[in-house]
């Protein structure tokens, strides 16, 4: 059976990328493997404020396992979800390697100018890190400009 791997965050990037994993899924019977990856320094972060660390976890999965499978779930698709903690673009990676994926799915961000080249290091990361065809699925379609009226002569 063909797997899909595909990275939720909550953003509407990868709520976008969900719905277009679960339509790439259906016509051809994959499994879904749903990915949210917790970095690890976050998590320390939690810890060093006596925030408990447990409990964001389970938020996390609730949320991973609830509204961000979503599009999955109504799509009628096989999935699975897992909740790792780590480097995001390594261990996405590591999830698709294991799995056999034919392809990983990420969302984009929609950031411009200056923050293109500062923010999305996930993404950067890991598509300079694997072999596995990766799609980028933007957050929202473009809008495409009206046509300019004509003039009236």
């Amino acid at each position: 059976m063909e797997t899909i791997v595909v990275g939720l965050d909550g953003d509407k990037g990868s709520q976008a990328a969900a719905v277009w994993a679960a339509e790439q899924a259906q016509p051809r019977g994959a499994h879904v493997i749903a990915v949210h990856v917790v970095p690890r320094s976050g998590l320390w972060s939690l810890s060093a404020l006596q925030v408990d660390v447990d409990k964001v976890l389970a938020e996390l999965r609730g949320l991973l396992d609830g509204t961000w499978c979503a599009p999955l779930r109504k799509s009628g698709v096989e999935y699975s979800t897992q909740l790792v903690r780590g480097d995001p673009a390594l261990e996405l990676i590591k999830a698709a390697t294991r799995a056999k994926a034919s392809m990983l799915v990420l969302g984009s961000k929609s950031h411009t100018g200056l923050a293109d080249l500062v923010v999305g290091g996930t993404v950067h990361k890991t598509i300079n890190r694997t072999t596995l065809p990766v799609v980028l699925v933007p957050a929202a379609p473009r809008a495409k400009k009206p046509a300019a009226a004509k003039k009236a002569k």
